[in-house]
């Protein structure tokens, strides 16, 4: 049994995967092993994959099966894992060569189930930490300090699961569906009996790839409604909803509000059928109790708070009318300036045909 079994997701990722392999292969670590899964990619992705598995034979493993989606590819590496720990580490980010070395030894020591670190978000022009949690030093989660684990945005990266974690089967990423992550995270919560947390990055999450989940502006941002229904069945059928209710009401409530920004620049689509499906999440598990956590107030402030309570009472219309009036006023707004600016450029030019005579009399 190796200590860690790093899962790698591969799709189309042949400018990303060489850096994201040759991280995991300077590990100070060296008793790990590394499952690559193609999952069915057409680009040329799997030749890189192959360099690594012929070059570190011991390490790398390489896997190819169809395409079924982030979180189909992450299950497909947890269920074939040997390690004792298991990472997932995503194709086209990377780890600095002390991580996994820093993670085993830390959840050994503590005896966690589940070491939890930060990321640092990287670029084109520049990096930025990101804390799941807002603890300044290193502890042991208590249970009030679990509960701020539903009030953060959620990923598996960045994270160290022992394998006793996935001994339940429904513990799995939902496949299939863009923003797995946010299915999953809430599911390792509730099953960990020990969470331990770093202030200490450990993952380097590239944010430049234009085909990333975050970056999308179709349909398929609606992948949240499966990926937050099907994370709130796997609660009631643990019988733990009634028990975490308010936790799943702030975490529920957060992601519809934050989706918002999405549906505006939605396309191909319905926005307001969009809004509606989306926060249907909330307010058929939650009715109008996951406002009145405050969720939306502390997250995004006042008036944001405000605009979603009343824009709810009118099954959300008012936002999109809102976004309809800002194009409007965008338009006069323009056609305002260029009227404007007709004079100032009649003067400039006349102002440059006096400078230019002047200049050839003297």
């Amino acid at each position: 049994m190796p200590k860690v079994s790093v899962v790698v997701p591969v799709f189309n990722l042949e400018f990303y995967i060489e850096r994201c392999l040759a991280s995991l292969a300077r590990q100070t670590c060296q008793d790990i092993e590394v499952l690559v899964i193609n999952d069915g990619g057409t680009d040329d992705s799997q030749l890189i994959i192959d360099e690594y598995v012929a070059q570190y034979p011991g390490i790398f493993k390489s896997f190819i099966k169809p395409n079924g989606g982030h979180g189909a590819a992450c299950n497909y590496g947890i269920d074939r894992a040997a390690g004792e720990y298991i990472i997932i580490v995503d194709g086209d980010d990377f780890l600095d060569p002390d991580a996994i070395e820093f993670m085993y030894d830390k959840a050994q020591a503590t005896e966690a189930d589940l070491l939890i670190g930060n990321l640092l978000y990287c670029f084109s022009d520049r990096t930025q930490p990101f804390k799941p949690l807002p603890f300044e030093s290193e502890r042991e989660l208590s249970a009030e300090d679990r509960d701020q684990l539903y009030r953060n945005w959620a990923t598996p990266c960045g994270r160290i699961y022992h394998r006793s974690i996935f001994a339940d089967p429904d513990v799995r990423l939902l496949p299939g569906i863009f923003f797995a992550d946010a299915n999953f995270t809430p599911k390792s919560y509730l099953v960990a009996k020990k969470i331990y947390y770093v202030d200490k990055e450990l993952y380097n999450y590239d944010i430049t790839r234009p085909t990333q989940s975050m970056q999308q502006t179709d349909k398929r941002i609606l992948n949240i409604v499966p990926a937050l229904q099907d994370m709130l069945a796997f609660y009631r059928k643990k019988g733990q909803f009634e028990a975490k209710r308010r936790q799943l009401m702030w975490y529920v409530g957060m992601h519809c509000v934050a989706w918002i920004q999405r549906v505006k620049t939605l396309h191909g689509y319905p926005r307001l059928q969009a809004l509606r499906e989306i926060f249907a999440v909330a307010d058929e598990n939650f009715g109008s109790d996951w406002l009145k956590t405050g969720i939306a107030w502390d997250i995004f402030g006042r008036k944001v708070h405000r605009a979603v309570k009343i824009a709810r009472v009118f099954n959300y219309v008012p936002i999109v009318v809102f976004w309809k009036l800002m194009g409007v006023c965008g338009k006069i707004d323009r056609g305002v300036e260029r009227v404007l600016e007709f004079p100032l450029r009649a003067y400039r030019a006349v102002k440059r045909r006096l400078r230019n005579r002047l200049g050839a009399m003297l």
